[in-house]
Parts: structure tokens; C-alpha cells; sequence
């Protein structure tokens, strides 16, 4: 991960809006479309995205998309993005997704298919569409499920792979299969970073094999909704010469439960997430340790007409779900071989967020959200590099605003 931060090519944003309309190709349409938004981030302690304590514009988000079809069961898709967020994103852009999609199945029953190339990868309910501001359930995704601040977004958000996909029509609801399978990659930097806590070793963290499964089911329209994921991430660590590290192994297995009762004027949704995670032959000293994290949120949302609508969302997460309150990793972060003393509260994150949003027209949203937070294991350490022994502050606000555009 680089402290260089470049200017977020707004000229992207000008070329789309001038391409915005649909482009003719022979008799099947060429579509581009896109976003653009800006978030502002205020907070009382810990930094979030920029210097927040100060007031901070560091959260900008721009995209452009094409899809073609040439055939009725071939489709090409691919979308470039630029996020500046904070120390960890600095504009530049980046292929989000550029996939070749072919339908083998179409019938009044259902269909399916496959995708080969770069894509998105199914979790939970706003995994795929995430980086489109105008999707998500707020200015900022439940943490606890979407993680975001700790330098692993795109680790999850899309893979080099192939992905099968199949949907079955029922009755009065629809079943939904997502499969997907990642070729091995070298890992971004700021991802090795968060997983080896560490932005100095001169190897290279690489993704050796990855598996995501998901399977959806909606009734009546989408009135109920129902999910479950499990994704299965291999790792490997090849240390350089004279590395202070050694050849070291860090899977991942994650399950996320997901669900979504919606009305005319009020939705609840809840999702769940229990993740295995370890650590094992990085350095001789330290024994293989594994642990797991756990977390959930639920939030409601009512429409109150005219465009405009409120939430309220709690959301939990444990980095141990044997040490909740954080003091027993706390102690072992005074170890000589940690690298640096944690307070308990590094270990854990629980907020209350309140926000509302006004869809102005079709294309434009305006949101505003505060968040009450205690605990900082989500919070973004590469915005607070001086977090004193204490590990900042345990209890601290954030207000966020955010204009968005689509086209």
C-alpha cells in the first residue's frame, strides 16, 4: 500500500455523461452508464476515511459501465471504478468487473449460465453492487458483514475465476445458485497488509484457491428474501530474500446468513456472518493460532413518501467470539513478538446508526447518517497511524453526508 494519492480522473465522468445514451450496434445496443458521488465524514475521535476529526471529503466514487449482448445467449460486461477513500484508496481506477456471460439454459422454468473473467462475487445482499452508492443501505455498509475500513474491500468485492449461475422458477417465489470458482492471483497491497498486520514485508501474499457459493430464495416478488453464503479463501505467503517472515498459510472460511421481510412502507432486513480465520508459519517464535470472528446487524427502513425515507440499524462485531470483551487479545498484544500493545477495544465494534435519504429524482439521492460507536476493530487503521497505546478512543460519533448520480 502507497501514500500516493492522484487526482480522481473526473474527466471519466464527463465522457460518460456524453456516452450516457444507448450507442447502436448493428441492431443490438451498446450501453454505457455510470455514478458519481461524494461523501463528506465529520467525526468526534478516530479518524474515517481522511482526517475526519476535521471534517473530511476523502470519500469519492466513480464508475463507468458497458454491457453488449451480440448474441441473445452471449453478453460482454465490464465496468471501471475510482474510489478515493481515506489513506487506503487514492483514485486510482481499476477494472471492478470485465466478464464474457453465456446463457446455456433459457426456458419458462428458469435458466443458467456461466461468466468467465473478472467478476463480482455473490455475498450476502449488496455485495455485487456495493461501489453504486445509490444500492447500498446507507452511506456505509453494515461493517460487521461488508467489511470496507481494514483494507480487504476488493479482496471481496470481485476475483479472477469463473462463475456459474442458475435461477428455477416456482410457484410463487424463485430459487437462485451462484458458484464461483478464483484462479490463483498476487494479493493488492493494502490487502497483504491486513493480513499479515503488517505493510513492510518485502514477499508476496498470494490467493492460491478461492470457492464462493450462495444460495438465494424470494417469494412473492422479493416480499421475503432469503440467503446463505459460504466462501473458502486459501492463502499463502512466498517470503523474499533475507525476509522476515517465513512461508506462512492464512485461510479464511466465512457463512453468511442473510434475510429480508419487505412491506409497502417498511422493509427489516438482518444479516449474519461467522468467520474462521488462521494464522500458521509466519514466524518460528509464534505457535499457529486460529480464532473466529462474528458479527451481525439488523436494520429497519421506512418510506415516508415523496422520495424520502429513514433507517435505524444496530451492528456487532467480535474479532473472537470466546473473548467478546477483547481483554484476553489485549493482553497478548504485550507480548514481545506482537507488534504493538492493543486496548480491549481494538477487539471489538458495536454502532447505532441512525440516517434518512431524499431521492430527488430518478437519478440524484441525497443521505445523511449518524453513527454511535463503541469500540474501534473496524475502524480504518491506515487513517489513524499515531492510535496511541489505548488504541484511540473506545466511544466516539460519525456523521457522514453523501450526494450521488446515476447514469
Amino acid at each position: 500500500m502507497t501514500g500516493r494519492r492522484k487526482v480522481v480522473p473526473w474527466f471519466i465522468v464527463f465522457v460518460a455523461m456524453v456516452c450516457s445514451w444507448p450507442l447502436q450496434a448493428a441492431d443490438r445496443p451498446l450501453n454505457i452508464h455510470g455514478f458519481v458521488s461524494q461523501g463528506y465524514l465529520s467525526s468526534t475521535d478516530n479518524n474515517y476515511y481522511g482526517d475526519s476529526t476535521q471534517g473530511s471529503f476523502d470519500l469519492t466514487e466513480l464508475g463507468v459501465n458497458v454491457f453488449h449482448a451480440p448474441m441473445p445467449s452471449l453478453s460482454l460486461a465490464a465496468q471501471v471504478v475510482s474510489r478515493r477513500a481515506g489513506a487506503l484508496y487514492d483514485g486510482d481506477p481499476r477494472v471492478d468487473y470485465a466478464f464474457l456471460d453465456y446463457r446455456l439454459l433459457s426456458s419458462l422454468d428458469g435458466y443458467g449460465g456461466f461468466r468467465l473473467g473478472r467478476v463480482k462475487i455473490p455475498i450476502g445482499f449488496h455485495n455485487e453492487t456495493r461501489d453504486v452508492a445509490a444500492t447500498r443501505p446507507g452511506i456505509l455498509l453494515p461493517q460487521s458483514i461488508y467489511v470496507e475500513g481494514l483494507g480487504i474491500r476488493d479482496f471481496y468485492i470481485g476475483v479472477d475465476g469463473l462463475a456459474a449461475y442458475g435461477e428455477w422458477f416456482l410457484a410463487r417465489s424463485t430459487l437462485q445458485l451462484d458458484v464461483g470458482l478464483a484462479v490463483p492471483t498476487t494479493l493488492q497491497d493494502e490487502t497483504q497488509a491486513a493480513f499479515l498486520r503488517t505493510v513492510s514485508a518485502p514477499g508476496d501474499l498470494r490467493l492460491t484457491s478461492g470457492q464462493n457459493l450462495r444460495l438465494l430464495y424470494e417469494q412473492d416478488g422479493g416480499r421475503l428474501r432469503l440467503a446463505a453464503t459460504y466462501s473458502r479463501v486459501r492463502t499463502e505467503y512466498r517470503p523474499a530474500a533475507q525476509d522476515f517472515l517465513l512461508r506462512g498459510l492464512a485461510p479464511v472460511d466465512a457463512l453468511v446468513l442473510s434475510a429480508e421481510w419487505n412491506w409497502e412502507d417498511f422493509s427489516l432486513m438482518a444479516e449474519a456472518v461467522h468467520r474462521r480465520i488462521r494464522r500458521s508459519g509466519f514466524i518460528p517464535s509464534v505457535p499457529d493460532a486460529g480464532r473466529y470472528e462474528q458479527g451481525y446487524y439488523i436494520q429497519g427502513t421506512y418510506r415516508l413518501g415523496n422520495g424520502w425515507e429513514a433507517f435505524l440499524r444496530y451492528d456487532t462485531h467480535w474479532n473472537d467470539r470466546t473473548d467478546r470483551a477483547g481483554h484476553r487479545q489485549s493482553m497478548e498484544s504485550l507480548a514481545p513478538e506482537s507488534l504493538a500493545p492493543q486496548a480491549p477495544h481494538r477487539f471489538y465494534q458495536h454502532q447505532w446508526t441512525l440516517g434518512t435519504g431524499w431521492r430527488i429524482t430518478p437519478q440524484w439521492l441525497l443521505r445523511a447518517e449518524w453513527h454511535h460507536v463503541h469500540g474501534t476493530a473496524l475502524t480504518p487503521l491506515a487513517d489513524n497511524p499515531v492510535f496511541d497505546e489505548a488504541g484511540g478512543k473506545a466511544r466516539w460519533d460519525l456523521f457522514a453526508l453523501q450526494a450521488s448520480f446515476t447514469f
